[in-house]
């Protein structure tokens, strides 16, 4: 039976990808990228890969099964340190020296392997299908991230359920606590309410 994949909440390509995984405070959390497979199409679905990107990557990957299994532990080891990153930022504001390292040599690996290239009116970097490229895309996304004006806006899921999803606040006051009011927004609501009729029930007695 196929696994219902939760909603993108992130804002950003590289918190989406963080968020693949489900319940880190548990003692069994639930990762969505089991497989390469897996990888790219929550990178397609997050608007990290085209269609045609994603069909090609698919491909190799059915072509070379071991080198597609190598991508995906780096690819997951890069999640971890994204997240560790920005979660860092938005509880403490800063983040340890080896999650900045480790997201600067994926960047760096990146940009070893782009091409500058008209995009429009832009200049953009591209890369070719390679297996790497979810990876680097993802580098790339948390690179912008973090030297941009949102790192400020980029904050963790409030729920007390252990809801770790990160996202990117781009409410006009920076009010947002939740990764999703239909979500962990409703799970908080309903759990205040039922507090309060509890509590209106004891003094009624």
């Amino acid at each position: 039976m196929a696994v219902e994949l939760p909603e993108l909440v992130g804002g950003a390509l590289c918190l989406d990808v963080a968020n693949s995984v489900d319940g880190r405070v548990l003692e069994e959390p639930l990762d969505y990228l089991a497989t390469y497979a897996d990888l790219v199409g929550w990178a397609l679905r997050a608007g990290g890969l085209s269609t045609a990107e994603a069909e090609a990557l698919r491909a190799r990957a059915d072509a070379d099964p071991e080198g597609a299994r190598d991508e995906l532990i780096r690819a997951r080891a890069l999640r971890e340190s994204v997240f560790a990153l920005f979660h860092g930022y938005a509880q403490d504001g800063a983040a340890r020296p080896d999650q900045l390292a480790a997201v600067q040599e994926a960047y760096t690996d990146a940009l070893r392997h782009a091409r500058l290239e008209p995009a429009g009116e832009d200049l953009c970097w591209t890369w070719d299908p390679d297996l790497r490229l979810p990876r680097w895309r993802v580098a790339q996304s948390a690179i912008d991230l973090a030297t941009g004006s949102s790192l400020g806006r980029v904050k963790a899921c409030a729920s007390q359920d252990g809801c770790q999803y990160l996202f990117v606040d781009t409410s006009k006051n920076g009010s947002r606590r939740w990764c999703s009011m239909t979500d962990c927004g409703n799970q908080a609501k309903s759990k205040r309410l039922t507090a309060r009729r509890r509590a209106d029930r004891t003094e009624a007695r």
